[in-house]
């Protein structure tokens, strides 16, 4: 589902700042629901790339969907327990058993995704119809397969049951996602303190999927592709496998500089980073992910995933 950029490359020859670790959501200190929140700053800034259009539509449809659910989920409190002793382990606070949501909150997440899938890519009927069938076969099928994806080990039960793992994982990765950030909020007022210095996220264990260069000297947070929190780690390495030799980062910056599109092949992954000291604006990283589509498309046609 990633979409379609441009841009000259230039060598990284930042090293950054490691914090200790702070972990936030973004603006919902000002009272407004996280989606909510996604969905005015998506209609207010429109579709910058004619290409982006109806992958903008989506998501302003998608993040209506997923405010239904942010506002009405509630994790359990013991969900939480023990998430500091397992972050002073290395170890994400959010242990994949113990991610629990009711099977008709998760079932109409479920299926509302599925619905927006199909209708902006009909394409992938099939498939989709395949997915849906499987999960209308099992018991608490979609809170098994939560638990696998959490565990990163999504394409093992996809071979066995023979689904298309990649559409099993965007399903998931969408239905998923408000419960996720209503746990990583919850579990956020525990986690002051603690040092963090792992490419995966402290919450979750999600990999990074975007990230900014924050003001005023370069400091690098990554956003977590599952649920959408930041986390401080040091700019010159790779935040996928955490290779640091000289030559393998490159980057390729934008016409106003303000986005960066990092190369790292130590691993033959790539990176979407907003540099916001070049911005007055304050661009929400969720959304900024999605505008800058055409990266994804640049970086996957150059050979890097």
């Amino acid at each position: 589902m990633a979409l379609p950029l441009y841009f000259g490359a230039v060598l990284e020859d930042g090293s950054g700042l490691m914090e200790t670790m702070r972990i936030r959501n973004e603006r919902e200190s000002l009272g407004v629901p996280f989606y909510v929140d996604l969905q005015r700053e998506l209609e207010a800034r429109g579709s910058p790339e004619p290409e982006l259009a109806d992958t903008v539509r989506f998501y302003k449809a998608l993040f209506e969907l997923l405010a239904q659910v942010e506002a009405s989920f509630r994790p359990p409190l013991e969900a939480t327990e023990g998430a500091a002793s397992r972050l002073a382990r290395g170890i994400p606070a959010i242990a994949p058993e113990a991610f629990v949501a009711e099977e008709q909150e998760l079932d109409s997440a479920w299926q509302g995704v599925c619905e927006l899938v199909a209708g902006y890519r009909p394409d992938l009927s099939p498939e989709l119809e395949t997915v849906r069938a499987w999960v209308q076969t099992r018991d608490n099928a979609l809170l098994q397969a939560a638990r696998f994806y959490l565990r990163g080990e999504l394409p093992l039960l996809a071979g066995e049951v023979s689904l298309d793992v990649e559409l099993l994982s965007v399903l998931l990765n969408n239905a998923l996602h408000p419960f996720l950030h209503c746990y990583a909020r919850a579990v956020l007022p525990l986690l002051n303190g603690i040092s963090w210095a792992r490419p995966y996220c402290p919450v979750c264990g999600g990999e990074p999927d975007f990230a900014c260069l924050a003001k005023p000297h370069g400091a690098r947070w990554l956003l977590c592709s599952r649920c959408d929190c930041q986390w401080s780690f040091r700019r010159i390495a790779c935040p996928f496998c955490g290779g640091d030799r000289p030559g393998l980062v490159q980057y390729i910056p934008s016409a106003d500089g303000a986005l960066r599109l990092y190369l790292y092949d130590c691993c033959g992954r790539y990176l979407k980073t907003l540099d916001r000291r070049e911005l007055i604006d304050g661009r929400s990283l969720a959304v900024e992910r999605i505008l800058t589509g055409l990266a994804d498309l640049a970086a996957q046609q150059a050979g890097y995933r």
